[in-house]
């Protein structure tokens, strides 16, 4: 059985290796990777709430979680969260998730809030599913043309994720998160609700047929920046089919 292990990473020789990790995991060119001395700064001189997590497996370095202070003490940036390819779908940026929670409970800290591309259903099984996250804003084209595999081809929308890491909610959600890692619904029992409909593997879309992908996004982000924006709506779960290899995001 593999050690597995989780604790944060100060030292400039391991946040060295996340300068790799980027662009193996991302496909990052040297552009867009953030450099060691961002992440030396961050463990140094912002604590206790800016930290980088390590996810460890045999001592090397799986995975990690990038964490910023906010002007508000009881608030906190989820900034990057990173998992290799060869463990990606084995719940390790969940298990991260949970232990930077535990942290950032015990420094006073109530909510997490970040970033992610709406299209990528992974993120959004993860992130409203299994904790329990809401969908609050949507963002065109927040971080302009990013050098990367992952982002190549279409523009970079965005919505806030906000984390209430105190509620009781989340606790109900977290203790059914593991259970749901390989549940599917039928979904066509939602579409009474509030809904936006997404490809379930949008990278694999991409690679088909690339006009396809980017007409999802256009389509997708009318619906999302209707729901979130203008009816002031939030997104709070997110359902899959994989016989349809659809999800929904769900609005109330």
């Amino acid at each position: 059985m593999d050690y597995e292990y989780i604790r944060p990473i100060n030292n400039i020789n391991e946040l060295n290796e996340l300068m790799i990790f980027q662009k193996e995991v991302w496909g990052l060119e040297d552009i867009d990777v953030v450099p060691s001395s961002i992440f030396k700064s961050v463990t140094g001189l912002t604590g206790p709430n800016g930290i980088v997590l390590g996810y460890f497996i045999e001592n090397k370095i799986t995975g990690y979680l990038l964490s910023l202070p906010t002007s508000n003490p009881r608030e906190v940036l989820g900034c990057m969260l990173a998992v290799s390819k060869n463990h990606q779908h084995k719940g390790i940026g969940y298990k991260l998730n949970l232990e930077l929670r535990k942290i950032m409970l015990a420094n006073g800290v109530e909510k997490v809030f970040w970033t992610f591309d709406p299209l990528e259903s992974v993120n959004a099984h993860l992130y409203l599913r299994k904790l329990g996250g809401i969908i609050t804003r949507y963002y065109i084209d927040y971080y302009g043309s990013i050098h990367s595999t992952i982002h190549k081809g279409l523009s970079t929308d965005r919505v806030k994720v906000e984390w209430n890491i105190k509620d009781l909610y989340i606790e109900q959600r977290i203790g059914k998160g593991v259970k749901s890692d390989n549940h599917y619904q039928n979904i066509s029992e939602y579409v009474r609700e509030k809904y936006v409909e997404i490809p379930l593997n949008i990278q694999s879309l991409k690679e088909d047929n690339i006009e396809k992908a980017m007409e999802w996004r256009i389509k997708t982000r009318k619906l999302f920046e209707n729901i979130i924006e203008d009816q002031k709506l939030i997104g709070y779960d997110f359902v899959f089919d994989i016989h349809k290899q659809k999800g929904l995001y769900l609005f109330r």
